[in-house]
């Protein structure tokens, strides 16, 4: 019988992130080892597995069917070894052990996003925490937590899956853009603008999948550009040939220097409803049980301060 050893763990880490930087030399910034190094240690894991995990050389990385075994036993070993310390530290009583969080991109700039203030709630609470934060798409955040690989995920999801639980939070209100170097942002008159709309290449979000099109009755001849994160699509506005939609609160910078223009802001706007999403019928550690209250504070700070009329000042 093959008994793993604290060994065999460190190699499993080492392995982990190869396959996730699908590679050796991708991994070494990762690992803060060189690459010679990591490559001795997956040959040590390969010598005690007693099998090849995965091909190199000039034709690339690749894992080996028993390689892509190995790494999925290995994610739930380490998920398992993560819920054990969790449990293990409840049981004496003290608030210690993992949370991992996922978020979409660029909230930070968000000034009803209570995950900032619920993640200052917790470490007042206690600094033994190691929280790890994702920044992932939508369809990857619900895949992480229905994998267990992410406890709290905090996005827009246009589609429910089902063994998963959504709260819906707020709205997020986004405008279409373009450059100050933009031809429509010189057009004064508005039948002009609309017709410039629908004849201008515009950068879409892949996992919205056109739906940040329809609004825009566009031009589907014209070549338009597809984007992950939010920060790739304000690039591609920045640089002048496209126009697309980004969220108020994340456009605000660059509005306010004159560097992006809102077009026809009354017409062309949309709303996002953000969620809170967690995996259904899991027994919860005292860690997310503890700062799904947090957000619960952080919401109603936010619902509280937005009935007075209190303003956030944001750059």
């Amino acid at each position: 019988m093959y008994r793993l050893s604290n060994t065999d763990i460190r190699l499993l880490h080492v392995f982990r992130a190869v396959v996730e930087c699908r590679g050796f030399s991708n991994a070494q910034a990762v690992l803060s080892i060189g690459q010679p190094t990591i490559s001795s240690h997956i040959n040590q894991l390969e010598q005690r597995l007693g099998f090849r995990l995965c091909d190199r050389g000039r034709t690339g990385f690749r894992l080996t069917r028993k390689g892509e075994s190995v790494y999925e036993q290995t994610l739930a070993l380490i998920r398992a070894h993560e819920n054990f310390q969790n449990v293990t530290l409840e049981l004496k009583g003290k608030l210690s052990g993992f949370l991992k969080l996922g978020l979409i991109d660029s909230t930070v700039t968000d000034p009803n996003s209570p995950i900032i203030r619920s993640i200052e709630l917790l470490n007042n609470k206690a600094n033994e925490i190691a929280i790890r934060l994702s920044i992932l798409t939508p369809s990857d955040l619900e895949k992480a937590v229905l994998d267990g690989d992410i406890d709290i995920a905090f996005g827009t999801f246009d589609r429910q899956v089902p063994n998963l639980s959504y709260k819906s939070v707020y709205a997020e209100h986004n405008t279409l853009y373009c450059s100050s170097n933009h031809r429509i942002a010189s057009l004064t008159e508005k039948a002009d603008i609309r017709q410039a709309v629908v004849d201008s290449r515009k950068v879409t979000r892949s996992y919205l999948e056109g739906e940040d099109l329809f609004p825009l009755d566009s031009d589907h001849s014209v070549n338009h550009a597809s984007v992950q994160f939010l920060e790739a699509a304000a690039i591609m506005l920045l640089g002048g040939g496209h126009i697309g939609f980004l969220p108020n609160h994340y456009a605000k910078m660059w509005e306010k220097t004159g560097q992006l223009v809102p077009i026809l802001r009354e017409e062309y706007t949309y709303t996002s409803e953000f969620y809170i999403v967690t995996r259904k019928n899991l027994r919860r550690s005292v860690i997310v049980g503890t700062f799904l209250e947090d957000l619960e504070i952080a919401i109603t700070e936010i619902n509280e301060r937005l009935s007075t009329g209190t303003v956030i000042a944001t750059a």
